[in-house]
């Protein structure tokens, strides 16, 4: 299930640190929950969408750093931007591949052809692109990176 940033708990009775921990967990949870669809690959949508969500989360890291000890946050910060990194890696190569799928009927039969074998080119390169995403995958469920992260922000 994919899960939306509702971000509730921001008041102006809130410390600015508790209401950038809200809203960065928020993002969090929401970038983590489009991980199992862009793990499968099927639907090209959970990596876009994991992939925004990366760069809204980013962007409030950025927005609140200096609520938070500099060098456990860049750790966690670094982690995000990997994570943002390799989805536009598998991204562009869906972007193409969807460009050069809606072209085709407006294409003669040879012209098809070539797209064709460019698609197919483009989708093996995807793979490709899928690969680093998978071990960064792996990687951070080896680590504990979840969990820490939380933690960290949710103290």
């Amino acid at each position: 299930m994919v899960a939306e940033a509702k971000i509730s708990a921001i008041s102006p009775d809130e410390t600015l640190e508790a209401c950038a921990r809200e809203i960065i967990v928020n993002y969090f949870h929401e970038m983590m929950s489009y991980k199992d669809g862009a793990k499968d690959g099927r639907d090209i949508e959970f990596v876009h969408d994991m992939r925004v969500t990366s760069r809204r989360l980013r962007n409030a890291m950025d927005n609140f750093a200096d609520c938070f000890p500099k060098k456990s946050f860049r750790e966690h910060y670094k982690s995000v931007k990997a994570i943002t990194q390799a989805m536009g890696a598998v991204r562009d190569f869906d972007v193409l591949v969807d460009h050069f799928q809606k072209t085709l009927d407006a294409l003669n039969e040879t012209e098809q052809g070539h797209i064709r074998e460019l698609i197919e080119h483009l989708q093996c390169e995807r793979e490709e692109a899928r690969k680093p995403m998978l071990t960064l995958f792996t990687k951070l469920e080896e680590t504990g990176f979840e969990e820490q992260f939380l933690n960290f922000f949710n103290k």
